[in-house]
């Protein structure tokens, strides 16, 4: 989303056999960082890709990506190794690793919206932003199966993310045979088209998590000690279910904007209801990007109240050629709780919770 990467290639043809390709690109990054409660300092950055791509004599694509600086659990073929792999042909797409779930395939999240991005992510680091829904959650390892098609425009996907029990999906002592393991798994559909002038595109999609979800404790501290620890708000066992609703329309002056919108409904009784909105804007002109999200999260706890944790972003570049860009990022991160006076002594106070981060450098595409 937020490098365009030029490219080195490597081509190796066999006679009788289709070609296969590798390519290298990558990027670095340079300047500095900061923000509450933390020190202005030095950042630098490296990343290096590599695409490898084929062809079967039958016409069926097939191919690979690895992305170096999250390639750590490389060898381990039970879990996500930073990895994607896939085949394509008339029937469609199937990718398998670390690839986006459906749900998050059909919607354009508010930090893709017009972002020309920062050295550190700063405008989509804030605690109000929804990048990935429920990809991931709770013992999920982000290995992610999901099978696309795309017919005229229209688009449809399906997903599925094991939960496995430990370590390369072995199982540990003391908990349940693996064969009894539930699996997460998500649904969506797209579609594209221009109305009035503008690119238009509309997404929709469900999303089943059997461990996880925004949980409440990851907003706010809960001391054990006082009466909110015989209240279990949102725990790694809850299951919890995701509808999600998106557009997005981009105008010939460089304009875009679009929003989503995200239900979440907890098995677990005390949450009463949950939900984000999620809104992103940007414009180009010239050399010049810039772009704002801004995303919140409401929680109405039964008996307790409720809190929103909300945050923003704001991303601005400029193009120098050849791959270089100057950027600017910055994140703000807000709490506002209306919960009650008993079970609000047991979290941090939220103005304690506000915090913000900013970065300045340059970004090169190699």
């Amino acid at each position: 989303m937020k490098k365009v990467l030029l490219t080195s290639t490597a081509i190796v043809a066999f006679a009788g056999a289709a070609a296969a390709e590798v390519t290298i690109t990558g990027s670095a990054e340079m300047g500095v960082v900061g923000g509450s409660d933390l020190a202005t300092q030095f950042f630098q950055d490296v990343d290096v890709k590599f695409t490898m791509t084929g062809e079967t004599d039958g016409g069926l694509s097939f191919g690979a990506a690895v992305d170096l600086d999250e390639a750590g659990n490389l060898g381990n073929e039970f879990s996500n190794q930073g990895v994607a792999i896939f085949v394509s042909g008339g029937f469609g797409t199937l990718t398998m690793g670390d690839t986006d779930g459906a749900l998050d395939f059909v919607l354009t999240d508010a930090g893709n919206i017009g972002n020309p991005g920062s050295i550190a992510d700063d405008e989509t680091s804030h605690i109000g932003y929804l990048g990935s829904y429920l990809d991931g959650s709770g013992t999920a390892d982000n290995q992610v199966v999901r099978y696309d098609y795309s017919f005229g425009d229209f688009a449809v996907a399906v997903s599925m993310e094991q939960n496995p029990q430990g370590a390369d999906g072995f199982v540990v002592d003391g908990q349940d045979d693996p064969d009894e393991d539930d699996v997460n798994y998500a649904i969506g559909g797209s579609y594209a088209t221009e109305f009035a002038g503008a690119a238009v595109s509309v997404g929709l999609g469900y999303q089943h998590a059997e461990n996880g979800g925004p949980s409440v404790d990851d907003f706010f501290a809960f001391d054990s000690s006082t009466p909110g620890d015989d209240l279990t708000i949102v725990g790694t066992d809850d299951r919890v279910d995701a509808i999600g609703l998106g557009a997005t329309f981009t105008l010939d002056s460089g304009f875009t904007a679009g929003f989503t919108y995200t239900g979440f409904d907890f098995e677990e009784d005390a949450v009463d209801d949950a939900s984000h909105v999620g809104i992103g804007m940007g414009y180009a002109f010239d050399a010049f990007s810039v772009h704002f999200n801004y995303g919140l999260y409401n929680f109405d706890i039964d008996g307790v109240g409720e809190f929103d944790v909300q945050g923003y972003g704001i991303a601005a570049g400029y193009d120098l050629g050849g791959g270089a860009s100057l950027l600017f990022g910055y994140g703000r991160s807000e709490l506002d709780s209306d919960l009650d006076d008993d079970f609000a002594d047991t979290v941090v106070d939220s103005s304690d919770d506000d915090f913000d981060t900013f970065s300045l450098g340059l970004s090169m595409a190699f």
